[in-house]
Parts: C-alpha cells; sequence; structure tokens
C-alpha cells in the first residue's frame, strides 16, 4: 500500500552504489549535492552529475542509481499532499504547469542551494518530530519547494534576441507572477531582454491586444473572481491586487466593468453560487 506521508530521506556517503525507488503514487525531489547516478523512469534513462535538481512528479515509477560517494536530500511526496500544497494564488496555473513534467537542473545557484538545502531540514525535523501543527508546517514547505522548482525551471534570459513565441510566452509567465507589482511594459520587457516594441509585436501577434491591455485583462479578471468567490472587503482585494488606494481601485474597476466592485459582487455572486460548473471570469460581461 503506498505510503500517505512525506518522507525525507538524507543521501550520505556509502562504499558500494545506493538505489531508491518510488512507485507513481508519490512526486520524487532529490538534490544532489555532490556525486553521480542514473535516472530512471519509464522511458526516460539519463545520467545526473551533482549538484543538481531531479523533479519526478506522480505517474511515474522512477529508479535512482547513485554512485558511491554522493551525497544530496531526498522527499517522497504523496499526490494526496501534493495536491493539497500546490499554490492557489496567481502563480497556481504556472507552477502546477512545470511541476507536472520530469525536470533536470544543474549549475544551481549558491542562494537556491541554501534555500532548498533549508527547506529539506525543517521537513525531516517536522516528520520526525510531529509536533503540534506538523501537517500545516509540511504543506507550507512542500509549497514553497514547488515555488522554488518552479522558480529554477523558469527560462532564463537570453543574450539572443528570443523568437516572438518565447518572447510572449515569458511575458504572459512573468505577469503572472508579478500581476500585483504594477509593473509598466518597459519593466517586463527589460527583464525578458527584449525593446518594448519587439514586446508589443510579439504580444499582439499572440493574443491580438497590447501587453497593458493584457495586464488590465488580468487584473480585472482576478478582481471578479475575488468579489464572488471571497468574502474580502472591497478595498482589501484592491490591496491584495497591489492597489494602493481603494478608491483607485474602484476607478479602475468601474471603468472595465461600468459597474463598481460593489455593484458587481451583488449582480454576479448569485449566478456564480448557482453553476455547478467552473466559471470563466474572462468570458463575464
Amino acid at each position: 500500500m503506498e505510503r500517505q506521508t512525506i518522507q525525507a530521506e538524507r543521501i550520505k556517503s556509502a562504499l558500494t552504489n545506493t538505489e531508491f525507488a518510488t512507485s507513481g503514487g508519490r512526486a520524487t525531489f532529490m538534490l544532489l549535492v555532490s556525486g553521480q547516478g542514473v535516472f530512471v523512469s519509464d522511458e526516460i534513462e539519463r545520467d545526473v552529475i551533482g549538484p543538481c535538481i531531479i523533479w519526478a512528479p506522480t505517474g511515474w515509477s522512477t529508479r535512482i542509481t547513485l554512485a558511491a560517494g554522493t551525497r544530496g536530500f531526498l522527499i517522497r511526496i504523496p499526490e494526496r499532499i501534493l495536491g493539497r500544497a500546490l499554490p492557489t494564488d496567481l502563480i497556481s496555473a504556472h507552477v502546477r504547469q512545470v511541476v507536472s513534467r520530469r525536470i533536470f537542473l544543474s549549475e544551481l545557484p549558491k542562494p537556491m542551494m541554501e534555500s532548498l538545502v533549508g527547506l529539506f531540514n525543517k521537513v525531516e525535523t517536522e516528520t520526525h518530530d510531529m509536533e503540534p501543527g506538523a501537517e500545516t508546517v509540511l504543506l507550507h514547505c512542500v509549497s514553497l519547494l514547488l515555488i522554488e522548482i518552479w522558480r529554477a525551471a523558469a527560462p532564463p534570459l537570453q543574450a539572443t534576441a528570443p523568437p516572438p513565441h518565447r518572447i510572449s510566452d515569458n511575458f504572459f509567465n512573468l505577469v503572472e507572477l508579478h500581476l500585483q507589482n504594477h509593473w509598466t511594459v518597459g519593466e517586463y520587457a527589460s527583464r525578458i531582454g527584449v525593446s518594448r516594441d519587439r514586446l508589443n509585436e510579439a504580444v499582439r501577434r499572440a493574443i491580438g491586444i497590447p501587453p497593458h491591455q493584457h495586464i488590465q485583462r488580468r487584473l480585472v479578471e482576478e478582481a471578479k473572481a475575488l468579489l464572488v468567490t471571497t468574502n474580502l472587503q472591497v478595498a482589501e482585494i484592491g490591496y491584495k491586487l497591489g492597489f494602493d488606494d481603494a478608491a483607485y481601485f474602484t476607478r479602475f474597476f468601474r471603468r472595465h466593468e461600468k459597474l463598481a466592485p460593489s455593484q458587481f459582487r451583488r449582480t454576479f455572486t448569485p449566478i456564480w453560487r448557482s453553476r455547478s460548473e467552473e466559471v470563466s471570469f474572462a468570458e463575464w460581461p
């Protein structure tokens, strides 16, 4: 029977090869600090050399054979816990997309290595001591781990000009991450490593509207969702979406929807509650 608890295990120096196996019901995270081995998962077989990250999502049986002297950490995460730990905010879809595939990452920056080691230490302590609230702490640790994996797997800035589809994809990913920061189009272009005009051209080609319009559309979509699915005050929703002034948030929303946020909530919350299927707020009036 598949174990339904998180397992944290240190990979210590040994005189012979060591093998770790996981069935498809659990995701596997491995941080190799040093050493090497072979990763096998279904049709995939790959040599791995530390320092590196290995991530295998649920659904694939994995076998990792490590050479003598290899050091690192291993965390096995049941699917039930993984689902509960996935972020539920603006970056949720992007994190979910990244961690649904197998990942091999090398040349890890030192701060990231230190952060991952710290997370492992916390998971190891909580699973061993099982103090009150341990399950909640572990869920938060796994959530942070998934975000670290997502950040590490994000496409790096390129020295040469990337193709239009890569520019637009990077822009959409960054918008989900920094929507609440209210970056300007110029800031997005600088982060991606292209000119503002080139970003504008790529985004228009991808979705038919300019970058600033996509940013505003996403803010409105998130505001609609929060208005009908939460009990947050209008001012709290504005602050959550990065607006410093609640009155400005109300004007922004009214400008796009022709309704004040409170009016929108009164009108559409009953409709949302009466529907059993998922509502696409982007398609609402």
